[in-house]
């Protein structure tokens, strides 16, 4: 056996084994002092009493842009089917539900499979907000909902009995992304910074409660004809005993904010 190679390899293969171990000490130490730098600019809510939800949603691997949509015409599609007339020059249609449904268990099960198999492309809404009178569905775009939008929206009428008896719908066709060079898709910011951006904006203040978050579509630019959405984080504040929402750009690095 040649000794003096061997030697020579043992050298060679510990030098390797040091740098390697570097490199892992070095990568730790920089993970290390990104997430304290993280922890630092943090707004620490318990602190501030400011209630938030416990779970907030993920956005890991979303990444959204710009869209342009049109108001769907519905005028050939109520010729069509008795029990609809269209309304809005035909941007609107008002259903009547044969057979009314009742919506007094929790789940509004018979609703949403009414929604499902019997409304205008009924798969693309979700319910959304439900009170004594009326219950709202949205239209959804890659099961995202086009959030707050009289364009967008299916409304059941609710009867003194508990029953829908009939409905008001709205659509968007032909959503697609809004041409441009600077509409790629980019990375949705998390739940807790849109919160953050509301806090920094004196939005968000001592004794205040998130009570919600949601992330969707939200109308920018409204026509008559044509719209423009924008990925948006939905935030429903409670200020002592008043109620607020608010829009927050979501894949923007500072955030404009629009209160309704």
């Amino acid at each position: 056996m040649n000794w003096k190679h061997t030697k020579t390899l043992f050298i060679f293969v510990f030098i390797l084994v040091n740098i390697s171990l570097i490199i892992i000490y070095i990568d730790k130490v920089n993970k290390s002092h990104i997430n304290d730098s993280a922890d630092e600019n943090a707004v620490n809510f318990k602190q501030e009493k400011i209630e938030i939800p416990d779970n907030l949603p993920t956005v890991k691997n979303i990444k959204m842009q710009l869209l342009t949509a049109r108001s769907n015409d519905f005028s050939s599609y109520a010729k069509s089917r008795s029990h609809v007339t269209s309304e809005d020059s035909g941007q609107k249609i008002k259903g009547d539900i044969n057979n009314p449904i009742d919506v007094s268990n929790d789940q509004y099960t018979d609703l949403k499979s009414y929604v499902k198999d019997s409304v205008y492309k009924g798969k693309n809404y979700e319910m959304s907000k439900i009170d004594d009178d009326h219950v709202t569905f949205e239209q959804t775009y890659n099961n995202f909902p086009i959030m707050n939008n009289s364009k967008a929206k299916l409304e059941f009428n609710i009867n003194d009995d508990g029953k829908a008896s009939s409905y008001r719908q709205t659509a968007m066709k032909t959503i697609a992304p809004s041409e441009g060079a600077n509409n790629d898709k980019k990375q949705v910011n998390t739940a807790r910074s849109a919160i953050e951006a509301l806090y920094y904006n004196r939005y968000l203040k001592r004794n205040d409660e998130v009570t919600n978050i949601r992330l969707g579509y939200y109308t920018v630019v409204k026509e008559p004809n044509v719209q423009v959405l924008e990925a948006n984080w939905e935030v429903k504040v409670k200020h002592a005993n008043e109620f607020k929402t608010y829009y927050v750009e979501a894949i923007s690095d500072s955030p404009k904010i629009i209160e309704e």
